[in-house]
């Protein structure tokens, strides 16, 4: 005879319990859902965040520019800055960001808007 106990390894098993007394696939399906909502809500505030930029960029006037050969940011920037007092890297940066351009390079025959100064 043996000592050894036979055990049906297909019986049912009780269902293993982590921290908080909630099961592994109860965990996963929370840390999803906490996933997806906050980045539904990120993309949310960043989704408004840029509208607000296109309604600020509406209401200010611009002058619309060919650029011409020889023409550059630096140029068109200084013919346009209006007040003396004020930088004309500022202006050269607005005209980037407002054109989303990656640089200072523009090509000839390039349009081009310049916001102006109130």
């Amino acid at each position: 005879m043996s000592t050894r106990t036979m055990t049906n390894r297909f019986a049912k098993q009780p269902v293993r319990k982590v921290r908080w007394g909630i099961t592994r696939g109860q965990a996963i399906l929370f840390f999803a859902a906490f996933t997806l909502f906050f980045y539904t809500l990120t993309e949310l505030v960043f989704a408004s965040e840029e509208n607000d930029q296109h309604a600020v960029q509406e209401v200010q006037p611009v002058v619309e520019v060919t650029v011409q050969p020889g023409d550059s940011l630096w140029t068109i920037a200084v013919a346009y800055q209006g007040d003396s007092t004020k930088d004309v890297r500022d202006l050269v940066y607005q005209i980037q960001k407002w054109n989303k351009l990656d640089g200072a390079i523009i090509h000839p025959g390039q349009t081009i808007e310049i916001p102006l100064q109130p």
